[in-house]
């Protein structure tokens, strides 16, 4: 049977990265100390709200709670947010790197979306030897994740939005992810490591499975 996708998008953390536990305390850490915001409502907004732009989730948090604050607060909250989750020694979730690397072997083109700084990605990526598996690895740091980073991707390989979606699949841990994915009708699936299987289908996933190794044992995928 003729192989129906031939690009493969992949969010970064929480999907391919055990990252979030960190991410959610330095979101809520920061709200609470600045703000005295709840961090138990700090931690349940960042997971539920994964895969959305850094900024948008500190505005939201500082609106619903009827905080004051100026664009120059939340840009610093990101710095520091960043500075802290920079430094923290990340581990790579069982079956991720072998998922890419088995992936590029079968000749999918893989392209990389994240919220998370470019650098920093790329140098995640690249302490894992897999930073060349990627055509492209998009960031939040120059464009924001979200339907830009799939125009980009496209562009990438000389398709149209439209052509490169239709032979692409999404791979994201996040309600976000999915979303995007559903915005051009790229073949979402959702790993089931930061939200559960529910939200995630209630989100647009197409499938879900439990881990992202087990990605692999999609017939979709052959």
């Amino acid at each position: 049977m003729k192989q129906k996708y031939k690009f493969g998008i992949f969010d970064v953390d929480g999907t391919l990265i055990d990252s979030m536990s960190a991410y959610k305390k330095a979101f809520s850490g920061i709200l609470n100390r600045k703000f005295g915001i709840s961090k138990e409502e700090a931690d349940k907004y960042y997971l539920n709200s994964a895969g959305t732009p850094l900024d948008v989730q500190f505005i939201y948090m500082l609106q619903k709670n009827n905080k004051y604050f100026e664009t120059k607060e939340v840009q610093s909250m990101m710095k520091e947010f960043f500075d802290i989750v920079d430094q923290v020694d990340y581990q790579f979730y069982d079956g991720a790197i072998n998922l890419v690397k088995e992936l590029v072997r079968k000749k999918f083109t893989l392209f990389v979306t994240t919220g998370s700084q470019t650098s920093a990605t790329k140098n995640k990526l690249g302490k894992a030897d897999i930073i060349n598996c990627f055509e492209l690895i998009l960031g939040s740091s120059e464009i924001p994740k979200g339907p830009e980073h799939i125009e980009e991707f496209a562009k990438s390989v000389n398709l149209s939005a439209e052509e490169f979606s239709s032979q692409a699949f999404y791979c994201g841990d996040g309600a976000r992810d999915m979303e995007i994915a559903k915005m051009f009708g790229i073949y979402a699936i959702g790993v089931a490591q930061t939200l559960s299987k529910e939200k995630l289908s209630e989100a647009g996933a197409d499938v879900v499975v439990d881990k992202i190794g087990n990605v692999l044992e999609l017939d979709v995928l052959e």
